[in-house]
């Protein structure tokens, strides 16, 4: 896990605490450098002790390394990278018994100059802060955020819901990905904030952006703690992790290329959809060419070039 770093044009911080109730921390977050820009990273594991912790460790890491390598612009580089940190979470549970179930949450932000790319898988969230206003810019991939979205309940019911835990999509749950991938145009003082559910389950939006508003001349990393200890103060019953990037002066773009749009409506959750093109993407993992399909198309064309020689001696 990286440190809180301090770059220009972006003060990027980021914490993440076990809440007031359980001992292990599934939770992980993770900032770095690449050739694509400033990557940010939080993770929420999860399946139990020890599994969840892995998951979300084994993701941000895989990510991390992915992002790293690839040279390609990070609306193509970030879901490349997230679907190999999905399969490395995928093939580590089908090969361990005591691993399966196991997944992640993920929400990664790429910011590149003037642009803000972001990849999300459950229901971690990312939100921008811009002047006076909050916008929740990930919509969450669970039961309650479902019911939500077609009016069957409200906010406040799905904070107390006895099945807001359960997750309609998680990286790591099957080798294909599904995820999220937008991109927004950054201004100069915006903040985007990425924290676990332990933090938006115990802060209302209006509760978070006081905070930020409150405490704007105090470091990202101070930021960062005050939310921590409300959420803590509110109960704090689950891991709580977040990651504050502001934005202190816009920078270029690495290369000119289109940003992916989220579109105004919110889309159905991810679980019931086969493929939703203004939100979602489907990857599928890269299969292994065997050699046979490899060799076949030579095979095929020496087998006719024998049939016909063949076939002109027959005639003579």
């Amino acid at each position: 896990m990286s440190a809180p770093v301090t770059t220009s044009p972006l003060e990027i911080a980021g914490l993440s605490h076990p809440g007031q109730v359980r001992s292990l921390n599934e939770d992980t977050w993770a900032t770095a450098s690449v050739s694509a820009g400033e990557v940010m990273i939080v993770a929420d594991g999860m399946g139990g002790h020890r599994t969840g912790e892995v998951a979300s460790q084994m993701a941000t890491q895989t990510l991390v390394e992915a992002m790293s390598e690839n040279r390609q612009v990070p609306p193509e580089g970030l879901p490349r990278a997230l679907q190999r940190a999905n399969l490395a979470v995928y093939q580590h549970a089908s090969k361990r018994s005591e691993s399966r179930g196991m997944g992640t949450t993920m929400t990664a932000l790429v910011v590149d100059g003037n642009a803000a790319i972001v990849g999300h898988v459950g229901d971690s969230r990312a939100y921008l802060i811009r002047g006076n206003q909050i916008q929740q810019l990930t919509r969450d991939h669970s039961w309650v955020a479902e019911r939500v979205r077609q009016g069957v309940i409200t906010e406040d019911e799905a904070r107390n819901h006895r099945w807001r835990n359960v997750i309609t999509n998680a990286l790591g749950s099957r080798p294909q990905l599904r995820l999220d991938l937008f991109g927004i145009e950054l201004r100069e003082n915006d903040t985007i904030l990425l924290c676990s559910d332990g933090l938006s389950n115990m802060l209302t939006d209006d509760m978070i952006l006081s905070m930020v508003q409150k405490n704007q001349n105090d470091p990202a990393e101070v930021v960062a703690q005050k939310l921590i200890d409300a959420a803590n103060a509110n109960g704090g019953p689950d891991n709580i992790t977040v990651v504050l990037t502001r934005v202190k002066k816009l920078g270029r773009r690495s290369k000119n290329y289109p940003l992916p749009q989220l579109g105004r409506e919110p889309a159905m959750a991810v679980a019931d959809l086969e493929h939703d093109p203004k939100h979602t993407i489907i990857l599928e993992p890269t299969r292994p060419v065997s050699p046979i399909r490899k060799y076949i198309v030579p095979i095929v064309i020496v087998l006719y070039v024998v049939v016909f020689i063949l076939l002109l001696r027959f005639r003579r």
